[in-house]
């Protein structure tokens, strides 16, 4: 009988045990579907940061659309939904999952390559469409008069976006000409395109929508563009080893038909714009 050399069984060893740790529950350190239900406790990140509708604190509780959502899945499986607001952003938020400081994120998350590789996705419970508020006399001078599609195509001016946002990506994506400027917030965001700091602002359709019902004035300075063909879509985030809940998630949003436009969200969470 013919044996192998002792240094291929031992790589051939070291290779399946690796698999092993690899593909074995015990080599996960999330927290599994029953450990949260024992634990009487659904731990949600969301940013330390005011995102009306979907979270913002009002008289010192959380409330909005993502608040709302994590309770009712919290209320199916039985237990409280406690929230981790230790994040400053969206990115630190999806960095609590994947470091297993929280057991789900569920705070306007945009699915992103760039995420997909450190944490798991729900199907989306948010689609929108990009847009851009335009800053109207710095595109007329930077225009020649061609229609903002034809302009858009070969960008090569300055984009505002929110820090740590999924849109840093988009911007470097999308239009890699342009001269990406992050702000803290969207509402410095908002603000430098009207004062013709950067010639345009990227969003998601819905906040863009938002703005000018907070903000009408805004009309004046800026005007808006929809993107329709590139989408912005929103999951629940969830450990990359936590595939129990992240079947529950689905599944949840799936039977209770969670699925919101911009305008549906508009129009079910308008007293909470501001």
């Amino acid at each position: 009988m013919m044996t192998q050399p002792q240094h291929l069984r031992t790589a051939w060893r070291s290779l399946m045990l690796a698999l092993v740790m690899l593909l074995s529950p015990a080599g996960a350190h999330a927290r599994e579907m029953a450990e949260i239900k024992a634990s009487g406790k659904l731990i949600v990140a969301i940013p330390d940061q005011r995102n009306p509708p979907f979270f913002f604190e009002d008289h010192g509780e959380l409330k909005g659309l993502d608040i709302d959502l994590s309770k009712a899945v919290a209320e199916a499986m039985g237990v409280e939904a406690v929230f981790n607001r230790s994040g400053k952003s969206f990115n630190d938020a999806v960095k609590l999952v994947a470091d297993d400081q929280a057991d789900m994120a569920a705070a306007k998350i945009s699915r992103t390559l760039a995420r997909s590789q450190t944490v798991l996705f729900t199907a989306p419970y948010v689609t929108l469409p990009h847009a851009m508020l335009v800053n109207r006399l710095r595109f007329a001078q930077i225009s020649g008069g061609k229609p903002v599609a034809e302009v858009m195509q070969n960008y090569s001016d300055t984009i505002g976006v929110i820090a740590n946002s999924s849109f840093v990506g988009f911007a470097k994506t999308y239009f890699p000409k342009a001269t990406i400027v992050e702000f803290q917030t969207w509402d410095e965001v908002v603000d430098a395109v009207a004062k013709g700091k950067v010639t345009t602002a990227y969003r998601d359709a819905f906040e863009v929508k938002r703005i000018f019902k907070v903000k009408p004035d805004l009309v004046l300075t800026v005007r808006s563009v929809m993107i329709e063909d590139i989408k912005d879509t929103i999951g629940i985030a969830v450990n990359r080893n936590n595939f129990l809940l992240l079947n529950f998630l689905n599944l949840f949003l799936e039977q209770k038909n969670i699925k919101y436009t911009s305008e549906q969200i508009l129009s079910k969470y308008e007293k909470f714009l501001n």
